[in-house]
């Protein structure tokens, strides 16, 4: 009996999320709480082995609106239907993103709605609860352009410079001239078919929808009554999930139904060979199936997918005529194909791989210094987790700000204004990642950064400083060439203590920063520093003070703090 909950289930329907990892592991996870977490932490509801999915990454509610998707602040974000969300309420068959990892949100773990023959994959005894039913399958060959033609001109066009098989009869060839005529055939269809399939390489981007095409390509050059690609899944590979399955339909409307033999895919994966069988239905090898006897199948190959030496998949191909029994030929064939397929997913996973790496690698390096995001990205996932998470860590904080840019701004167009701030952040910034700073923000005319955040440095105090030294020389430069009625003036305050770095925000809006009193003073110091005077703090001055000329200025009471703070000026 099915229970309402009161919110957004449909009574009897249990939805799951549909897992496509990204070298093709695929699983089926039912959601029967209210609240799951997806991440890689362990402690998550559902865990993703994937180093690019954040250790708390997503969560889905069940609202009474119906079920509800919230990104939990992850670094490679979330996407729902190809479109990065912050939130979003899911419905049938939404495709969403995490990391690297794909996910179907199915409202029944049954199958997605049927619109065409499913794939039952039978145990091989006679009890039915045994039968796992999947997904729908595609009927139609689709069309693959000019180099199908180019397969119809190589087995079925008239070509003027060639002479007919029966001329070539007429004028007495052996055997062994037809055989070899036989041979050039089948090694035009291989070579078309791996050419295809490294061509929609390049061109398909999206996992699934290349299987489905290379699964068309393998239908036009081997006759098969239906055919599917199965991957496995589960800790030990137990678990059978097929990803495409199709129907020759020469007349009238497909079956409803195909039943796949788990004794010969089980054959196939526990032996680690390719299986032909020329009369499936009197093969003592499969301990006469009752889906092969059921489905009368005459013929079948199946023949693994390797990822290194495991063996993560099958593709099969069955055929029901008498007349058209598979030949070592057709099994050596689709051997070369389970070859390229397996290439397909191993370097889709890589391409897949490359991309988010890339996209990582460009969100980063607006904040970071090329070094430190190569030490992000080498350091693995819990390094790149680590730059988000919020930690306690000691780091050093540059304040620098304009003297008296609202004035100046109002003598200048604002367009002028815009021109001479990005010129000065520019250089500025590019100062900052020189001495492997980290850019945390930019403030109306001033600039925050920050040393030792994500990563601390046993010199990032002195790396600091060095960044407030070259950004007043760089001023200096700058303003020569700058005309007298433009030239302005900078203060910079460093200070150094314990903050806490990392996401700050709302799941609508994250960012990356660090809090704590040292900013604050920090802040503060810059604010009483004189027109290009480099003031720090006590802790700043005691990491650097027999590196630097520096000078004591004293205590000084600032905004925000009770008592007087010692303040000391870097001069050279």
């Amino acid at each position: 009996m099915h229970r309402e909950t009161g919110y957004g289930k449909k009574k009897g329907v249990m939805p799951s999320l549909y897992v496509i990892t990204a070298d093709g592991q695929i699983s089926n996870f039912p959601i029967l709480k209210q609240k799951i977490t997806i991440g890689r932490s362990k402690n998550n509801d559902l865990t993703l082995n994937d180093d690019t999915v954040s250790r708390h990454h997503a969560e889905i509610l069940e609202t009474k609106k119906g079920y509800f998707i919230g990104d939990l602040g992850s670094y490679n974000k979330t996407t729902v239907n190809g479109k990065s969300v912050e939130s979003a309420f899911l419905k049938h068959g939404d495709k969403i993103q995490l990391g690297l990892t794909k996910l179907s949100f199915l409202e029944s773990t049954a199958t997605p709605d049927k619109a065409g023959e499913s794939l039952v994959i039978s145990t091989g005894d006679h009890d039915e609860n045994g039968v796992q039913q999947i997904f729908q399958s595609s009927s139609v060959l689709k069309d693959l352009g000019d180099s199908r033609e180019l397969l119809v001109s190589l087995e079925g066009k008239e070509d003027p410079a060639i002479e007919k098989p029966e001329e070539i009869s007429s004028k007495r060839l052996g055997h062994e001239s037809e055989t070899n005529i036989s041979t050039l055939a089948r090694s035009n269809k291989v070579l078309f078919v791996l050419y295809e399939i490294s061509r929609h390489l390049n061109q398909i981007h999206d996992f699934d929808e290349l299987l489905k095409k290379i699964v068309d390509l393998i239908f036009m050059v081997i006759d098969a009554d239906y055919g599917f690609v199965i991957l496995t899944s589960g800790m030990e590979g137990e678990e059978l999930i097929p990803v495409v399955v199709k129907h020759k339909t020469d007349q009238g409307t497909p079956p409803g139904e195909i039943r796949a033999s788990r004794t010969l895919i089980n054959r196939v994966i526990n032996d680690k060979v390719a299986l032909l069988t020329s009369n499936a239905m009197t093969d003592s090898r499969l301990d006469m199936a009752k889906s092969v006897m059921i489905q009368k199948i005459k013929s079948a190959i199946c023949v693994p997918l390797w990822r290194k030496d495991k063996i993560i998949g099958v593709i099969q191909l069955d055929s029901v005529q008498y007349h058209n029994q598979f030949t070592q030929d057709d099994l050596e064939l689709l051997k070369a194909i389970g070859s390229q397929v397996s290439m397909v997913i191993e370097q889709g996973a890589l391409n897949e791989q490359i991309r988010e790496e890339e996209l990582m690698r460009n969100r980063l390096e607006r904040f970071h210094s090329p070094q430190v995001v190569e030490m992000i990205l080498k350091g693995g996932p819990e390094t790149k987790d680590d730059i988000m998470e919020p930690k306690e860590l000691t780091a050093t904080i540059l304040f620098t700000d304009i003297v008296n840019f609202t004035h100046l701004s109002e003598t200048m167009p604002p367009r002028e204004t815009n021109i001479i701030l990005n010129r000065y952040f520019s250089k500025m910034t590019d100062v900052i990642f020189k001495y492997d700073g980290t850019l945390d923000k930019y403030i109306g005319d001033g600039m925050m950064s920050v040393f030792g955040a994500p990563m601390e440095k046993e010199d990032d105090a002195e790396r600091a400083v060095r960044a407030g030294l070259e950004i007043v020389r760089q001023l200096a430069a700058m303003m020569k060439e700058t005309s007298k009625d433009r030239r302005f003036d900078i203060r910079i305050g460093i200070n150094t203590g314990r903050v806490v770095a990392g996401n700050m925000g709302s799941p609508k809006r994250m960012e990356y920063t660090v809090i704590g009193d040292p900013v604050n003073v920090a802040s503060r110091l810059e604010s009483i520093a004189r027109p290009n005077q480099i003031l720090i703090g006590e802790e700043t001055f005691t990491a650097v003070k027999d590196k630097f000329d520096i000078r004591k200025v004293g205590a000084k009471k600032v905004k925000g703090k009770r008592s007087e703070i010692m303040v000391y000026e870097v001069t050279s």
